[in-house]
């Protein structure tokens, strides 16, 4: 007879998502991953499979849960310079709440993607193009409807706004409580895009 999991898969991958967004994958260790998330080492790997699906399951679980309030935020505005204010401003939000680490999971992981094995990284790699792609679609959506100038080119736009995005990430880790500079950071973003 097969034992029973007694532990909510979830909310110990939320514990793991913790240890490697605070160290970083290259960091982590398997015995700061099993005392943070409560497991034995073959619970782990009969429920994870090794470190590497481990931390791609993790990154799946926090863009469901952290990065996505962001895009619903941007997708679901009145207009796309209300989505795009509401966008930054749950950025700001994440990147300064004290119950995160500090930054963003993905953003952290993308500075050092040299330390992280070639599916990962591919990984990291697909969510930030797929950003830049929301981004520059929704900077051609603006430019349809007459709120930002068709001179201005779509492409560089959606650049900017991923290096505003994941500069912010980063000057949050260096100090979270901040939140001018982030603040400035959007401000200028913003008057590049739509002034």
């Amino acid at each position: 007879m097969a034992r029973t999991r007694e532990f909510d898969r979830t909310i110990v991958l939320r514990k793991a998502i913790e240890v490697f967004w605070t160290r970083g994958f290259d960091s982590t260790n398997l015995l700061e991953l099993l005392e943070a998330m409560g497991l034995s080492k073959s619970s782990l790997y009969e429920t994870f499979g090794d470190k590497n699906k481990l931390f791609e399951e993790a990154i799946d679980l926090y863009i469901k849960e952290v990065a996505f309030s962001k895009v619903e935020k941007l997708l679901n505005a009145s207009s796309v310079k209300v989505g795009f204010q509401a966008f930054f401003a749950e950025q700001i939000r994440c990147c300064t709440d004290g119950k995160f680490p500090g930054g963003c999971f993905l953003v952290n992981t993308a500075i050092t993607l040299n330390n992280v094995p070639p599916p990962l990284a591919k990984k990291i790699r697909k969510s930030v193009e797929q950003m830049r792609a929301l981004f520059l679609s929704q900077i051609q959506k603006g430019q349809k409807a007459g709120e930002i100038p068709r001179v201005k080119d779509a492409s560089a736009l959606a650049s900017g706004i991923i290096g505003t995005s994941m500069g912010m990430n980063v000057m949050a880790r260096v100090n979270m409580q901040d939140v001018r500079t982030l603040e400035q950071m959007v401000e200028t973003t913003m008057n590049s895009i739509f002034g």
